[in-house]
């Protein structure tokens, strides 16, 4: 096996030379970096980057610590960040910790003692001394969609705005003749997150003068019983919710099935909206009206934060807050309008959709009536 004295002699040039190529740590001339290079190809040589990391303390390797691996909004995200890390010859890896605070402590451990250069994470709790760990060590750390706090002076943070989305699609709601709106949430759901969702939900009430009832918000744990109980409660109420709004990923997916498994259609029988996209939300029926993150600008962001922070450590702490946008569709109906119909004649009520005149139309909020 080739060694870099092998390279040096061939090349005709000192192993430091060899060296300033491999690691891009001084300038070469063109011609001795094309020599150089040759050189390698030709000797077969393969450099020993682990040895290379002991020496240098950089691993070339990033981690993103994330909750589930599952979840379409981390895989956009996680995509988008390794394509970033990629740009900048940095592998990105996978550690998944099923939101399990003792899985996490385990991984943030061992990212430690291997020296990993900078960490992605979307923290689930409890780990405030690993954290610190980490960047006292000088490990930086970049919160993915996690509130910045005050870990060190090397954590950054990239979170999408909860509060701003969930009160948006609310007052849509509202806009479109929903006065009792029922929300059911994932008892997994990250706390600052289900507080500013709940937030926005009770802030658009309270703006447009409708009462907050406790009856009509519910936190379950995901395919439990009492998520399906809850939801099949709101349908006897008098007067019973006209719209289901899940306040995230998988209790909407959950919801949607047990609505299906009662045999309601939506948005016929009760409307339903969603906090997070889905790539399917637009092919299924009804197409679902949802609160898009910005995954893939979430990655981007997060990835390039790290690489600044790792290319100047004594900047102050950033967070950077990702406007998520609504996406209106059919299933959210629109009781008031879809009410006035009734009275002129079924057929007009079931020419009532929602939508836009095409897919680049796709974001307007307004409705059209089809005649």
């Amino acid at each position: 096996m080739a060694t870099i004295k092998d390279v040096a002699k061939h090349a005709g040039v000192s192993t430091a030379t060899v060296s300033r190529v491999l690691n891009g740590t001084a300038k070469v001339s063109d011609e001795t970096h094309r020599r150089v290079q040759q050189s390698i190809n030709t000797l077969g040589f393969e450099p020993d980057f682990l040895a290379r990391s002991w020496r240098t303390r950089v691993t070339h390797t990033i981690a993103a610590v994330v909750s589930d691996n599952t979840s379409p909004h981390h895989g956009v995200a996680l995509r988008e960040a390794s394509t970033v890390a990629l740009a900048h010859n940095y592998t990105l890896i996978l550690c998944t910790t099923f939101s399990d605070p003792k899985i996490e402590k385990q991984y943030l451990r061992m990212l430690r003692e291997r020296r990993i250069d900078g960490v992605l994470l979307n923290t689930v709790g409890k780990c405030d001394d690993e954290i610190r760990a980490l960047t006292e060590s000088g490990i930086p750390v970049v919160l993915l969609n996690r509130p910045l706090r005050d870990y060190g002076p090397l954590v950054d943070a990239v979170v999408v705005d909860s509060y701003r989305g969930s009160r948006t699609l609310v007052e849509h709601l509202i806009g479109v003749g929903h006065r009792r709106i029922a929300v059911v949430y994932s008892e997994a759901l990250n706390d600052f997150h289900k507080r500013a969702r709940l937030r926005g939900y009770r802030d658009a009430l309270r703006a447009h003068g409708l009462p907050y009832e406790e009856n009509l918000v519910r936190a379950t744990k995901l395919g439990r019983r009492d998520g399906r109980e809850f939801v099949t409660q709101q349908l006897v109420f008098s007067p019973r919710p006209t719209v289901l709004y899940a306040a995230g990923y998988s209790t909407g997916l959950a919801t949607i099935a047990t609505l299906q498994a009662q045999g309601l259609r939506i948005p016929a029988d009760i409307a339903f909206a969603m906090f997070d996209d889905v790539t399917w939300g637009e092919f299924v029926d009804p197409p679902l009206t949802v609160v898009r993150n910005p995954a893939q600008e979430l990655g981007r962001q997060a990835m390039e934060l790290l690489f600044a922070r790792l290319a100047d450590r004594s900047r102050p702490p950033q967070e950077i807050v990702l406007a998520p946008s609504v996406v209106v569709r059919r299933s959210c109906g629109w009781p008031g309008l879809a009410a006035a119909a009734l009275a002129k004649s079924a057929e007009t009520q079931d020419s009532l959709i929602l939508g836009a005149s095409s897919e680049n139309e796709e974001e307007e909020t307004g409705w059209r009536k089809v005649l």
